[in-house]
């Protein structure tokens, strides 16, 4: 009988792999339609019930969809004090693309 653990951590590497390439796909398109100069002008805080901010929801808009990336806190401040491009709210290493 397989590994209980070993068979969630398969399903957590598969998960992984498919949003690293999701996000590898972001990246092209981002490239292809030259919207990494572009400013993020669209966001969300996300806050729970006891008013404690978790992070910010960004929205990128291509021509065929709108990609939302979530940063958590605190790395989310120092993103919001400045001009956040696409290029570089893809580059951080704390950024996660929701599907």
């Amino acid at each position: 009988m397989p590994n209980k653990k070993k068979l969630k951590n398969d399903k957590y590497l598969v998960i992984l792999a498919k949003q690293i390439d999701t996000m590898q796909q972001l990246i092209q398109l981002v490239e292809k339609e030259k919207l990494g100069s572009q400013l993020v002008t669209q966001h969300t805080l996300i806050i729970d019930d006891k008013q404690v901010s978790h992070g910010a929801l960004f929205f990128v808009k291509t021509a065929r969809k709108t990609f939302k990336i979530m940063v958590p806190s605190p790395f989310h401040e120092a993103l919001l004090a400045g001009k956040l491009t696409v290029q570089s709210l893809m580059k951080h290493p704390e950024a996660m693309l929701l599907s």
